[in-house]
């Protein structure tokens, strides 16, 4: 191994790396083990024979996300009340793009619409969406990376962008909207003035929350404004959601905030927006998930 060339090559590939593995995973922590223990492989390896270095380390990372995901299948089915990927800071908006499987845009999203939709899929369906249109992989290479036949991988590839289609706002919100929108909702919490929180949601609004049984969270995922205006405003006055220093920083790609109090980070909230109006508000509580949001924006290490 050439340490100094192999050593920037690997480098120069790990923002890339670290996000094939958390939009795998949906965690940080799980994302850079799996990009470490990617390096531990490449170390090893007769680098001077692998002609195309990233897609190599891609193969890797999407191989041992798959057996990590295969690992943690019994927690993943008995966690408390709806999973949520953990929020992540991004220094750079959320591309945007009409066609879902653009691999400019996918390459950089980190989405909670992207990261929901990877997570009604199967470990290998996930794989074979990121490596073919992040990675822009070619099919007989992606049908060897998995074990599997060009056809499965192009029906893999198919459904997953069909589910991405379905599942983005029909329309892009600008970040002025979506901090506009944050703020007038928080302001409505900490009043509990359902009335105006009513107004801020659409109809069919939903709202995620993640406390991982180990803070205050709703056990299902809830639907309606006026059940979610309802909930908010119990939760902002009884549970101390919105008490402490409000943070505006960018959540998986989208202006959102948290709330911190001098010994720790309480909560996160983000938002999807529709026509003016928040379509689905994600709400971070698990403090597991929480206690690394401050850190270095994922990708830039």
């Amino acid at each position: 191994m050439n340490t100094t060339t192999d050593t920037d090559a690997f480098e120069a590939a790990r923002p890339d790396l670290l996000r094939l593995a958390y939009r795998m995973t949906g965690g940080r922590a799980e994302a850079e083990d799996i990009v470490q223990d990617a390096w531990l492989r490449w170390a090893r390896s007769e680098t001077g024979d692998i002609q195309n270095p990233r897609a190599w380390l891609s193969r890797t990372v999407a191989r041992l996300s798959i057996d990590h995901l295969r690992k943690i299948k019994t927690r993943r089915e008995t966690y408390v009340g709806p999973w949520l990927p953990e929020p992540v800071v991004t220094d750079m908006p959320v591309p945007t793009s009409e066609d879902p499987g653009h691999s400019i845009e996918i390459a950089q999203d980190v989405s909670w619409a992207l990261m929901t939709v990877l997570e009604t899929l199967k470990p290998e369906e996930r794989a074979a969406f990121l490596l073919r249109e992040a990675f822009e992989m070619p099919y007989p290479e992606l049908a060897a990376a998995l074990g599997k036949t060009e056809d499965a991988c192009r029906q893999m590839v198919s459904r997953a962008k069909a589910r991405l289609r379905d599942n983005r706002p029909r329309f892009e919100a600008t970040d002025e909207e979506h901090e506009t929108l944050l703020t007038a909702f928080a302001d409505a919490a900490r009043a509990g003035n359902v009335s105006a929180l009513t107004r801020l949601l659409t109809p069919t609004a939903t709202l995620t929350s993640d406390g991982g049984g180990k803070a205050t969270a709703a056990l299902r995922v809830m639907e309606g404004a006026e059940e979610i205006a309802k909930l908010t405003a119990h939760i902002a006055k009884t549970a101390d959601a919105f008490e402490g220093e409000t943070v505006p920083l960018r959540i998986n790609g989208r202006p959102g905030f948290l709330i911190r109090t001098p010994e720790k980070i309480e909560v996160s909230y983000s938002i999807d927006v529709e026509d003016g109006r928040i379509a689905a508000l994600y709400i971070m509580r698990n403090p597991d998930k929480l206690a690394r949001l401050m850190d270095q924006p994922l990708g830039t290490a």
